[in-house]
């Protein structure tokens, strides 16, 4: 086949999990692939322009995109997301004029803010990849042809260690994302500042800009920051003793893929998270990781960790098989082969 990605950017999280890693495996079994981003990125326009701004020339590239998918023929067209963040539709309507089949990506609740707008995407798709149950379950409202796959990782890549003893170092304390959900890890700073003094403590925080004061002022632990850089990405995380995932209780958040969880398990690294969406799906409580719920649970589940190598190996064992069973790339691409073939099929 001959397939076309339209991506939000090179460098946005959903494009580089839910599209690019899968590229080189459909190449490999025998696909052209030719992948479109947005540019500028989605949700992130040119600072000097401002992201509302930013909408004009996105427009314009993706008339070139509209264009080049009328001369180059591709057999399917997947569009991840949404191509403008705005409320337009004009865009996936002219594609759907122009393209054999339409498959839309969906790994967020991007319904939650615009409903009708979804409703219209979802229609105009043959089909619709969801990340998560959930997602599944709200997209099949508008279009029962949904499948779930959920949000993979590329294992060839991510290198399974196991956990080591900290002799004389500090507890890593990770956590990864945008700047955007700082809230979600401030979630946590009550049970940071309590952890007991006897034991040393630093929060390592890996994201594209720093951190709010305060996320930095724990106390007697010690924060952190790493700019996020694709390059350093994996080695980066495996600085962490301890993967940390935060989330709130609220309908935005259960939608969530689990993306830093399985990051976290597929490196080695033992998780904690919230038990909200997806997370309680990945993660069984004390067999592949520890799910919390309040500042006395994150409090324990900290200490129980930093304190118990073995629980650490147990779970990081574990949580790497849960990966390699249900959340590997090299699985799942044959789950987005079969619906690119059943959506271009006449």
């Amino acid at each position: 086949m001959r397939i076309l990605f339209l991506t939000s950017g090179r460098e946005v999280p959903s494009s580089r999990f839910r599209v690019l890693q899968y590229v080189p495996y459909f190449e490999q079994r025998g696909h052209h692939c030719v992948v479109a981003p947005s540019r500028p990125p989605k949700y992130r326009g040119w600072p000097w322009l401002g992201n509302r701004l930013s909408e004009l020339p996105r427009a314009g590239a993706r008339t070139l995109d509209l264009m080049r998918t009328a001369w180059s023929r591709f057999d399917v067209v997947v569009v991840e997301r949404e191509l403008f963040s705005s409320g337009i539709t004009f865009f996936e309507k002219q594609f759907r004029r122009i393209a054999p089949a339409i498959v839309l990506d969906v790994d967020d609740g991007i319904f939650l803010s615009a409903p009708q707008k979804f409703q219209e995407l979802a229609a105009l798709s043959d089909t619709v990849v969801a990340g998560n149950r959930l997602i599944a379950a709200y997209s099949e409202k508008s279009n029962p042809r949904t499948v779930l796959i959920p949000t993979s990782l590329d294992l060839s890549r991510y290198e399974y260690q196991p956990p080591t003893q900290c002799v004389d170092q500090p507890i890593v304390l990770g956590w990864t994302g945008t700047a955007g959900n700082y809230p979600q890890l401030g979630l946590i700073t009550e049970a940071l500042r309590k952890l007991p003094a006897e034991r040393d403590y630093e929060l390592r925080i890996i994201a594209e800009r720093e951190p709010p004061a305060e996320l930095t002022s724990l106390d007697n632990i010690k924060v952190r920051f790493q700019p996020w850089n694709a390059e350093r990405e994996i080695e980066d995380l495996r600085a962490f003793d301890i993967g940390l995932m935060p989330l709130p209780d609220d309908e935005w958040a259960r939608y969530k893929c689990g993306l830093k969880v399985l990051q976290y398990l597929a490196l080695g690294i033992p998780a904690i998270a919230s038990p909200v969406g997806v997370n309680s799906e990945i993660l069984t409580h004390e067999q592949n990781g520890l799910l919390a719920d309040s500042t006395a649970a994150w409090i324990d589940a900290i200490k129980r960790l930093a304190d118990d190598i073995d629980l650490r190996r147990k779970l990081a064992t574990a949580g790497r098989a849960t990966v390699e069973a249900s959340y590997s790339v090299e699985k799942n691409v044959m789950l987005w082969e079969e619906v690119l073939n059943s959506a271009a099929a006449p």
